[in-house]
């Protein structure tokens, strides 16, 4: 891969989130980049990060509620912002935003040190992969789903 700025980067950063929100709530291909279609290689890019986001990075992390509810509430404000940016830029549709957004919101009022303390099954199992650093919200969702 070539030198890219981060710029660059941080708009295929983005756009991978984007991507990952819009399948995740089940939008259709037409639901995402509507009117700002993106060039070949920036979508490859895209893509190839999205899958990294994806996937469960780190298993071996022991518990560690505060540090798992902080990680995991950082990632669903940040997916919640990315994406009111993305539906404002025009890469993501009023309906698919308004598809995912309730249930991160929803996400956000049940993360607690209290919630994780008292978790069990794949609750608790989500908040262990969110004890690590290196695990991104919507991999250990994927990962270990629960009901908020």
């Amino acid at each position: 891969m070539q030198h890219t700025s981060r710029p660059r980067r941080l708009s295929l950063r983005i756009a991978a989130i984007a991507a990952l929100l819009s399948f995740a709530a089940g939008a259709s291909a037409g639901d995402v980049a509507p009117s700002r279609a993106l060039p070949a290689d920036v979508q490859a890019d895209v893509e190839a990060i999205a899958e990294q986001l994806a996937q469960v990075s780190d298993t071996e992390t022991a518990l560690a509620c505060s540090k798992a509810v902080d990680n995991a509430r950082y990632g669903v404000e940040t997916m919640l912002e990315v994406g009111e940016k993305n539906l404002r830029d025009g890469y993501l549709t009023p309906s698919a935003y308004d598809a995912m957004a309730p249930a991160l919101r929803s996400l956000l009022g049940v993360l607690s040190v209290q919630d994780c303390e008292s978790a069990s099954g794949p609750r608790r199992d989500f908040y262990q992969c969110m004890s690590s650093d290196y695990n991104h919200v919507l991999a250990c969702g994927k990962a270990h789903p629960f009901e908020p």
